[in-house]
């Protein structure tokens, strides 16, 4: 009976020291898991839309109310959606970099100009039909501006109208960057500052104090 039980008792320490291996090796795996650097699914390039429509539409109302031309048309009815493609790039070696791409600024920049340029003509032409005289296209009205001034509205705003952007010299040091990074569970840490992360299907959302930032992955 003794040698049973002793028997017994080695079997069930031997299971105990199985179980606390198996727990310990599951503990290595989940904290290499956690702080690997090259987790599949976040390596790559991946690209946000950087929106300032509201800046540019800000801006030109205030633009058109200053230079006193009254309040009878809104900015947003003319400047359309404007975005910037931020384009971050994770590397499986622990690099991480971040940047605008200027073309899509230029692209933006020019379509706010021509979206104040034509709210400053319907402005015209409404001024005309207050007047009492008869109503104008929208092409007699920008005809009657190049006459005035000697060139036309798109490119009176492109060389002396207001600045409805942010700077490409201040986007570049809100957006762009570089450095190391880890990935620890549900966060990411850039450089030491530890950023919540979401990603799945395809998206990349980090959660940051001053925003939250959705990225797709770059095709």
């Amino acid at each position: 009976m003794k040698q049973e039980r002793s028997r017994g008792h080695r079997i069930i320490v031997i299971l105990l020291l199985l179980v606390i291996l198996a727990l310990a090796a599951i503990s290595c795996l989940l904290a290499l898991r956690l702080t690997r650097r090259d987790d599949p699914s976040l390596t790559g390039r991946w690209q946000m839309k950087a929106d300032l429509t509201e800046t540019a539409r800000s801006r030109a109302d205030t633009w058109l109310r200053r230079a006193a031309l009254g309040e009878q048309v809104s900015a947003a009815d003319y400047i359309p959606r404007l975005t910037v493609n931020v384009r971050l790039t994770l590397l499986n070696d622990g690099r991480w970099t971040r940047e605008i791409e200027e073309d899509d600024y230029a692209n933006a920049r020019a379509k706010a100009q021509e979206g104040l340029a034509k709210a400053l003509t319907e402005l015209l032409r409404l001024r005309i039909a207050d007047a009492g005289r008869p109503p104008e296209s929208a092409a007699e009205a920008g005809a009657r501006i190049e006459n005035a001034i000697g060139m036309s509205a798109d490119a009176y705003m492109r060389d002396y109208g207001p600045t409805l952007l942010p700077t490409l010299d201040e986007l570049h040091a809100f957006y762009d960057g570089s450095g190391s990074y880890q990935t620890e569970g549900q966060y990411i840490r850039f450089d030491g500052e530890s950023v919540r992360c979401l990603a799945d299907d395809g998206l990349l959302v980090l959660m940051r104090p001053e925003g939250t930032e959705v990225y797709e992955r770059a095709k």
